[in-house]
Parts: structure tokens; sequence; C-alpha cells
């Protein structure tokens, strides 16, 4: 197995750097055994690469690396050395790949993996034609090998043409979270419920009809002054009884408001029941006594 010349990461950044000078990404996979990277090619096909395991190119993607080869052929031979080199390996190492149970399944990954980078390849040309720039980084979606990203010359974000999806960069990530935690604790504070206003309980008004009767009575004619001192005496007692029923309905009232026993409940409610009874009765007397004295 060829020895890599460089990490993972270096070559996968190195695919994004040579796409920006020129070179042209294939759909060819290198040949080196575990290898996914996809060869690099200049402009002429004169030279082809891959950018994990062989040695990098001096000169820029429209030079002409076979004229340069025949002048000079000693400097190329690493190249073409380190690019036979795998196959080799492959042809001389049959039994050892057929022992590999996962063999079907790296060929299998190998093949997605051309297939993406040549889509990658034709979907990166359409959009820089649309004024989108080729940047150095690659897309982070493990889904997506070594796949360049590409910015938006409008919103200025960075796009990858194979998950399609918007990748933010550290600061930009930062700055969404922390909108999103403010504006979940606005939330709460706008959407609290008012809390419920507790209607007052008004015991009868008994007082106000007793002040209407004086009123009445105050502005009655003169000749009901010409009662009997015992008929007089009677309505005052029967004011003076009203009055009293209306205070112990009140205190009644009061108490049931505070009162949480069933029994004692019904207690109160029979008493303030007696106690409007009562009421009415001296009421109506006193409506008898206002006929008595109008005739």
């Amino acid at each position: 197995m060829l020895k890599a010349s460089r990490t993972e990461k270096e070559a996968g950044d190195l695919l994004g750097t040579y796409l920006l000078q020129g070179w042209i990404m294939t759909d060819e996979i290198c040949k080196a055994e575990s290898c996914s990277f996809p060869l690099m090619r200049s402009k002429d096909g004169s030279l082809s690469f891959c950018t994990y395991h062989d040695q990098l190119p001096n000169n820029g993607a429209s030079f002409n690396y076979k004229k340069a080869a025949s002048a000079t052929p000693a400097a190329t031979a690493d190249v073409e050395t380190q690019q036979d080199k795998p196959s080799k390996d492959a042809v001389a190492q049959p039994a050892a790949a057929a022992v590999i149970d996962n063999g079907e399944e790296e060929l299998r990954i190998r093949r997605e993996r051309r297939e993406q980078s040549s889509k990658a390849s034709q979907l990166i040309g359409q959009k820089m034609l649309q004024r989108w720039a080729l940047l150095n980084d690659h897309c982070p979606n493990p889904s997506c090998y070594a796949v360049p990203l590409i910015r938006n010359p409008d919103t200025k974000q960075m796009f990858c043409v194979i998950c399609e999806n918007i990748i933010l960069t550290e600061e930009e990530a930062l700055a969404l979270e922390r909108k999103k935690t403010l504006e979940q604790a606005a939330a709460p504070a706008a959407t609290a419920p008012e809390p419920a206003q507790t209607k007052p309980v008004h015991s009868p008004i008994v007082p106000q009809v007793t002040e209407e009767r004086k009123r009445q009575k105050t502005e009655a004619p003169a000749v009901s002054q010409i009662n009997s001192s015992s008929s007089n005496s009677d309505f005052y007692s029967s004011q003076s009884v009203v009055s009293t029923l209306s205070s112990k309905m009140n205190e009644l009232t009061e108490r049931v408001k505070a009162c949480h026993d069933a029994s004692e409940l019904t207690q109160l409610f029979k008493a303030i029941k007696q106690c409007a009874g009562a009421i009415e009765a001296c009421l109506a007397a006193g409506q008898a006594y206002d006929k008595s004295v109008s005739i």
C-alpha cells in the first residue's frame, strides 16, 4: 500500500486550492488501495495527480508537463513511479484483497465517491458561471467527501452543492444561537396569562332601603304627623328590627366566605335564609303602616 504523503484534511484542503488555481477535478479516483480522493488534472491533460499520495506539481495548471518530462525525464521519474506503483501493488496482492470481508463495501464506497466528485465538479462549474466564488474550504458533512464550498454572491453565505446546505461559520452559528435564546426568553413574558379578578360578594342592600323609606317619610304630607304615639313607636321599632337583621345578615355572609366545612355552611345558609325572610316580613309591615297613615 502506497504511503500517504499528507493527512486527509490537508489533501481535502488542497483540492479546493488547486481548483482555485485552475486545475480540473476529474471523476477518476486514485488507484491506490483504500484511497478515495479524486485525481486532479492539468488543463491540457498532461499531468494527473492525487493530493493525498502523489508529489505535488511545482508549475501551474497551464504548464505542459509532457514537454518538461521529455526535456528532464529525471525530474518526473518520481511522479510516474508513484502513479504506476499502486497498480503494481494491486496486481501483486490479489490473494490479500480476496480475503478482505469488506472488499465489496469499499468498492461501493469508492464508486459513490467517484460519482459524487463528478457531480460536484459539474455543479460547482455551473455555480461559478453564476458569479459564485469557489472557497478553499470543504463541506463538514460526513456524507460529502472533500466537496469544496462555494459562496453566494448576494448573501455571502457558504453553500455545498451536494447536500445543498448553508454552512455557517463559527461566529454565525454563535449569533444564531444567541438570537434563539433571546427569543425563547422573551416568549414566556409575552404570553403570561393575566391573573383572574375575583368578583366581590355583596350582601343584601337593606340599609339603603331603610334610608329610602326615611326620605319618603320626610317628604310625606304633614297629615302623617298626627298619628298616635303608639303607631310611631311601632314603625320605629320595625325599622330597628330591619337594621339589626341586616347587620346579622352581613355577619353571616362574611362567615360564609371564610368557612370550608360543609355542615357549617349548611347552617349558615339556613340562618341567612331566615334573616332574609324576617327582613321581608318587616318591610311588609312597614308598607302596611304606610297605607294606614295615608288613609
